[in-house]
C-alpha cells in the first residue's frame, strides 16, 4: 500500500472518480453533450475528459474487435505475398527457402489466438517490474503501451516480446523511473537480449503511441476510492484495508483485459470494488451522490468491468501450451524481408545498403560545397590578386 502511496495522492484530484455518467458509455464521444438538468450547480467538468486517453484511445468493444481484424487481416495478406515474392525470388535463383514450405502448410494465427499471445506477455511484465523494483504506475503504462500498439498492428507485424519489453523501457522514462538500456538488457535476459533488439523499435512504437505517453490507470482511481471511503466513516479501517488488497488485485487482472480501452479509470475502480463488495460499493455510489451532488456511473458500465474481469478469469489465456504453438505458427507467417535467410530479407538489406550509401555520398557532396563556400567568407579575389598601394 505504501508504494501505492507514493505515487498516487498527486494526481488523486485528475483521476479521483467524479461519478460522471459523461464518461460513460464505452466509445470515445459517448455522452459529451447529454447532461441532465438538475437544480443543483451544473457539475465541473473532469479533467479526465480533457486527456489524451479520453480523446484517442477510448472505443466500444465492437470497434476494439474491427481494429484487431483488420490488422490481422492485413498481416496475413501481406505475408502471404511476401512469401509468393520469396518463392519467385527462389525459383529464380534456383534456390529454396524452407519457410516458405512452411507457411504454406501452417495456419495463420487468428484474431483470437492472437490477443492470447499478446495477454500472456502482458502478464510478463509484472514479474520485470517486481525484478527491479518498478513503481507500480511503470507496469500500468507498459501494459497500456503494448495494448495501443497493437490496435492497429499484428503480432505478424512486430513480435509481442520485443514489443514488451521496449514498452516497458519506454515506460520507465516516461514515468521517471529511468533505468540505463544496458543495465535493462542485462538482468531481463541473462545476456541474451541485445540493447539493440530494445532500441531499434522504440522510435515506431512511439510513432504507433502518437507520442502520447500519458496515462490514466485505474489503481490510482481506485486509490481515491479507498481515501473516499474512509471518509464516509461507515466501515472499520482494518475491513476497509483488507477490502483494498483484494481491489487491487482485481485492478491488476483488469489490467489483462481491453478494460481499459472501453472503460475510464474510475468506471474500472468501481467495476473491481463491486466485486469485492458490491453492499459498501453500492453506499459509496450513494454517499457521494448525495455528499457532492455526483451523477453515478451507468450501471452497464460496472457491469462491463465485472463481465470483462471474469470472462478472463474463467479463460484458459496463458496455457503455455497454447501459446507456444501459436508463436510456432506466428513466426511461420512474419514477413519474410523481416525473416533472416530468405532472399526477401537480403533483397531488403541490399536496398537498405543502396539508400545508406546514396545518402552517404550525399553528405559527402554538401561538404564539399561548404567547404568551397567556406574557403573565403568574402568571395574571390577580385582580379585575382591583390594591389599594393604606396
Amino acid at each position: 500500500m505504501d508504494s501505492m502511496r507514493e505515487n498516487d495522492t498527486g494526481d488523486r484530484k485528475n483521476d479521483m472518480i467524479l461519478l460522471d455518467s459523461a464518461e460513460g458509455a464505452g466509445s470515445v464521444d459517448a455522452g459529451d453533450d447529454t447532461h441532465t438538468e438538475h437544480p443543483h450547480p451544473p457539475h465541473q467538468h473532469p479533467l479526465y475528459h480533457d486527456s489524451s486517453q479520453y480523446r484517442h484511445w477510448r472505443f466500444s468493444e465492437t470497434a476494439l474487435r474491427e481494429h484487431r481484424e483488420s490488422a490481422n487481416a492485413k498481416a496475413i495478406a501481406l505475408a502471404r505475398a511476401g512469401w509468393e515474392k520469396e518463392e519467385a525470388l527462389n525459383a529464380a535463383s534456383q534456390s529454396s527457402t524452407s519457410a516458405s514450405a512452411s507457411t504454406a502448410k501452417t495456419t495463420p494465427p487468428s484474431t483470437d489466438e492472437e490477443d492470447r499471445l499478446i495477454v500472456y506477455y502482458l502478464s510478463q511484465v509484472k514479474p520485470i517490474c517486481n525484478l527491479f523494483q518498478f513503481p507500480e504506475v511503470v507496469e500500468a503504462s507498459a501494459i497500456t503501451y503494448i495494448k495501443r500498439v497493437y490496435l492497429f498492428n499484428s503480432v505478424m507485424d512486430l513480435h509481442p516480446k520485443r514489443v514488451m519489453l521496449t514498452c516497458l523501457f519506454i515506460a520507465t522514462k516516461t514515468v521517471n523511473a529511468p533505468v540505463s538500456v544496458a543495465d535493462f538488457a542485462k538482468h531481463i535476459g541473462k545476456g541474451k537480449i541485445s540493447t539493440s533488439s530494445i532500441l531499434d523499435i522504440e522510435f515506431l512504437l512511439s510513432q504507433n503511441l502518437r507520442f502520447e505517453y500519458a496515462t490514466h490507470p485505474a489503481h490510482r482511481a481506485a486509490w481515491g476510492v479507498y481515501l473516499d471511503m474512509q471518509s464516509m466513516q461507515t466501515t472499520p479501517q482494518q475491513e476497509l484495508d483488507g477490502l483494498f488488497g483484494e481491489v487491487r488485485q482485481l485492478v491488476r487482472m483488469s489490467r489483462l483485459t481491453c478494460a481499459e480501452l472501453v472503460y475510464s479509470p474510475s468506471q474500472i475502480a468501481l467495476g473491481c470494488f463491486s466485486m469485492a463488495n458490491r453492499t459498501l460499493t453500492d453506499a459509496y455510489i450513494e454517499w457521494k451522490r448525495n455528499a457532492f451532488n455526483a451523477q453515478p456511473p451507468p450501471h452497464t458500465a460496472i457491469e462491463g468491468v465485472v463481465h470483462l474481469i471474469n470472462t478472463y478469469k474463467s479463460s484458459n489465456t496463458l496455457n503455455k501450451e497454447s501459446v507456444q504453438d501459436i508463436d510456432r505458427r506466428l513466426k511461420a507467417w512474419q514477413d519474410p524481408s523481416k525473416v533472416e535467410g530468405t532472399a526477401m530479407h537480403r533483397l531488403k538489406q541490399e536496398e537498405g545498403d543502396k539508400v545508406d550509401l546514396d545518402k552517404r555520398k550525399k553528405r559527402q557532396a554538401e561538404a564539399e560545397r561548404n567547404d568551397k563556400d567556406g574557403e573565403s567568407v568574402f568571395g574571390g579575389l577580385l582580379g585575382g590578386h591583390i594591389t599594393h598601394g604606396t
